[in-house]
């Protein structure tokens, strides 16, 4: 039943039904007699004559004088009282013997019959053997070979008599012959004419008038998952047992093994009128491990997400090409320095062992910040103090054409003049930039560079700190970061001047060190502010 889609994945369909409740089955007998039965003797040695009168349900090869001769019959009952949405739970056929017949019953050979559906319409008046309907069946139903001359049959048709009433225009009954239709073999019942009315062929059917479940499911093996598709019909609700102390009432569930195996696999469907069950036996073949990972930077610290498609491994190793490694399923590793390690992740089960490598690159927090003062009142000499974060290498343009590799550089300007100084860092990692402009005017000391301070810096952080800048300005906004970009405190201040301090509440704020900006006439200041 199963079907290979490719190596180690397999696909399989099965269907089965179940009965409905018993509250709601209805029981139909069906015995017709002479006036309104349909049945018809047909024979080879009468090709063209119709005989609907016969008392004979016949299966028989013979012979009469000496010359060769097979029988066949025809019988059709009506199912009109039995609605077409209707579900057919059992319908059984009674043929009782013959006592009366002229014909032999069992006197030699093996006379092991067969029901055909039949497959064109016919009348019992004008049906003959040259104009016999055709008759096939991907189900037919087998009588076996009597054991007596007085043996009467009880024949299940349930999954004839279903079709016949889903499809009333096709209900053309059954033809009724021999298995193998070689001479002196013969089946012989009571055909619906017989005077004897305990004898005719009776029809027992069991419905329901509502639509009973018909349970049926596929399914896809990709080991170690498997994809369950729901085929049945008229269902309203689903119970999937996996084999592996495992449930679902999903209706078309993925499942994922725990190990390989054979898994005997069960679904239970209902509606109002009642359930179907079907089960399968699922194989989830052993497959060698596809290790993957995936992962997410936070600065040095990175989260590693295994994504391996297998089963559950006996054992994990990363190695975080650090020199550190571990055997947690997700584990969370801390670089400390910025770099590019190349991560490989070994995973192995049952099955065997796989192993992926990935270059992983990891940078440490980075923001270029500095501050720059005059050195002394009219000097054009200026002292840059490096305020960055994170950074491992410095690359001053100090807006005049002149440049320097120093962390915290002194530069002696030709003339005084505004200039935009930009401070270029890095962490061997990623690079970026810093500008800002200085002012450097005669005559001003070196709170007349446009900046701004917090005082007292370091700060116990238990009240309120103080910021100034050095010029009169319409508004100030300040924004307190903590090292890792989290905006932590914001304030917008209006008509500050240059001799007007303004208090900021720094309360609540942990211990550490915070970034501020500060923004004000079209500038952006950064610098640190110590908590203790």
């Amino acid at each position: 039943m199963k079907k290979s889609a490719r190596i180690f994945t397999i696909v399989c369909l099965l269907i089965l039904t179940s009965s409905a409740f018993a509250q709601t089955t209805k029981t139909l007998i069906l015995r017709p007699g002479p006036q309104d039965g349909t049945d018809a003797d047909i024979r080879t040695d009468m090709p063209r004559t119709p005989n609907g009168n016969s008392p004979d349900f016949i299966a028989n090869a013979w012979t009469a004088q000496g010359n060769y001769f097979v029988q066949r019959s025809l019988l059709k009952f009506d199912l009109s009282q039995i609605p077409v949405e209707a579900t057919v739970l059992n319908a059984t056929l009674f043929l009782y013997t013959n006592l009366t017949t002229g014909h032999h019953q069992l006197d030699s050979g093996a006379n092991a019959a067969i029901l055909l559906r039949a497959k064109q319409p016919w009348t019992e008046d004008q049906v003959y053997w040259d104009n016999q309907p055709a008759a096939s069946d991907p189900d037919p139903v087998y009588l076996p070979q009597s054991t007596s001359h007085t043996q009467n049959y009880e024949v299940n048709v349930t999954s004839h008599v279903s079709a016949m009433v889903a499809n009333p225009t096709n209900n053309y009954g059954w033809l009724f012959k021999l298995q193998v239709e070689e001479k002196y073999r013969c089946m012989v019942f009571a055909s619906s004419d017989h005077p004897v009315a305990e004898w005719r062929p009776k029809l027992v059917i069991q419905y329901t008038d509502c639509q009973v479940p018909v349970a049926g499911f596929s399914y896809f093996v990709n080991s170690p998952d498997v994809k369950f598709t729901d085929t049945s019909s008229n269902a309203t609700s689903w119970n999937w047992t996996f084999g592996d102390e495992t449930s679902s009432t999903q209706q078309n569930p993925l499942h994922r093994y725990a190990f390989p195996g054979r898994y005997p696999v069960c679904l239970v469907v209902s509606n109002s009128c009642g359930n179907a069950s079907v089960c399968d036996t699922v194989e989830v073949p052993c497959v060698p491990p596809e290790v993957s990972f995936a992962y997410s930077n936070d600065h040095t610290l990175v989260s590693f997400m295994d994504t391996s498609y297998s089963f559950n491994p006996d054992s994990r190793l990363w190695d975080f090409g650090d020199g550190t490694t571990s055997t947690l399923h997700n584990p969370v590793h801390d670089f400390v320095e910025s770099g590019i390690y190349n991560v490989c992740y070994t995973a192995t089960d049952t099955c065997g062992t796989d192993v992926q490598c990935d270059r992983v690159m990891v940078s440490s927090l980075l923001i270029p910040a500095f501050s720059a003062s005059q050195t002394e009142i009219d000097g054009l000499t200026v002292s840059f103090n490096d305020c960055s974060v994170g950074a491992k290498a410095w690359q001053w343009d100090f807006g005049d054409g002149t440049s320097s590799v120093d962390q915290n550089p002194v530069h002696t300007y030709k003339q005084y003049g505004v200039y935009k100084v930009c401070l270029y860092v890095h962490n061997n990692i990623i690079s970026l930039t810093g500008c800002d402009t200085i002012i450097i005017i005669r005559g001003k000391n070196s709170s007349n560079i446009s900046s701004i301070i917090f005082y007292p810096n370091p700060s116990p952080g238990t009240g309120k700190v103080s910021f100034a800048i050095f010029e009169d300005s319409p508004l100030v906004s300040i924004t307190i970061f903590d090292f890792e970009g989290r905006k932590i405190r914001t304030g917008s201040y209006t008509n500050v001047g240059s001799n007007m301090p303004v208090e900021m509440d720094v309360r609540g704020l942990g211990k550490g060190t915070y970034l501020v900006s500060g923004s004000f006439n079209n500038y952006k200041k950064i610098t640190k502010l110590e908590i203790f």
